[in-house]
């Protein structure tokens, strides 16, 4: 496993840092499968063994990033290994790649020279240029800094749900493939939430158009309307996806194998249509009756 990552990040700093940059959820399979077979206290000196190596043959970026993605990979594989339930495995994966995003922000900041505030302003450039270009003008009425700063948080912790799903499935799929004894999967239509949620996350969704159309004159709490809004509208959104994805290929079969396509391109063009679709996944039977074939007898009918 130490040969495997030393070759990767000499080529990494032969390609200035590419792989590391690119790919980067790829990072934690060498410990998932050392962690998976052998557990969590004999993996502790490989990854000893590792940092060292890092020390010796990284750049400080990657140093920091391979590190706690082979962390990540320990923690995950340990999982594995202990028989842990696959949602505790992909929850705790998830919140250690947030965490690691968010730790990365404030290291970079301190000791890498990364300006939070000239991106920023780079993102208000880009933003203003947006409006102008289409005609739509914010004006007064939206405070431009507060949402790109809210939009700027909230895309980190995004990044980290993303890298820790990927990480997550490739794990999963490189250990059956290796013939590793796995906890069992569960099925994408069990991730149903409670029907309280979806009501909240409706109200996030409200909040922050409210908050674009009608800012509140206290900054704080038009900080706070927004950040809450856009979880809202992520979380309507992330089931409204799922639910396309249970739904459709109940109703047409013949859809089952390319509805992925054209949901995420849905997701990407018409977030809030996909979020409004989750609220009513979550908040209606629509869940209930696919899983009983309700919906398919009537399309069939």
């Amino acid at each position: 496993m130490l040969a495997i990552i030393g070759a990767v990040m000499l080529i990494d700093r032969q390609m200035a840092g590419a792989i590391s940059g690119t790919v980067l959820y790829l990072f934690p399979l060498p410990m998932v499968f050392y962690a998976a077979k052998y557990g969590w206290k004999n993996s502790l000196a490989v990854l000893a063994a590792l940092f060292a190596l890092l020390f010796m043959l990284g750049t400080p970026q990657s140093i920091f990033y391979v590190g706690m993605e082979a962390v990540i990979g320990t923690v995950y594989g340990a999982g594995i290994y202990s028989g842990t339930d696959n949602r505790r495995i992909l929850i705790r994966t998830i919140l250690m790649s947030v965490v690691l995003e968010i730790m990365a922000l404030f290291v970079f900041s301190a000791f890498f020279g990364y300006d939070m505030t000239a991106e920023l302003n780079e993102y208000k450039t880009l933003f203003s240029s947006m409006f102008q270009a289409t005609g739509a003008e914010p004006g007064m009425a939206v405070n431009l800094d507060s949402m790109i700063r809210n939009i700027f948080i909230v895309s980190i912790v995004l990044t980290g749900v993303l890298e820790g799903l990927i990480t997550h499935f490739v794990s999963r799929m490189m250990l059956k493939r290796l013939h590793f004894k796995l906890p069992p999967s569960t099925p994408l239509w069990e991730y149903f939430p409670p029907k309280w949620s979806g009501y909240l996350g409706m109200a996030g969704f409200a909040a922050f158009y409210w908050s674009i159309a009608r800012p509140l004159s206290e900054e704080l709490y038009q900080n706070i309307m927004q950040g809450f809004g856009m979880i809202g509208v992520f979380y309507l959104a992330a089931f409204g996806f799922i639910g396309i994805l249970v739904v459709v290929p109940r109703v047409w079969p013949s859809t089952r194998k390319w509805i992925g396509i054209p949901a995420v391109l849905l997701l990407l063009t018409s977030a809030p249509l996909i979020a409004i679709f989750g609220f009513l996944y979550i908040t209606t039977d629509i869940h209930q009756r696919v899983l009983k074939g309700g919906m398919t007898n009537a399309s069939e009918n």
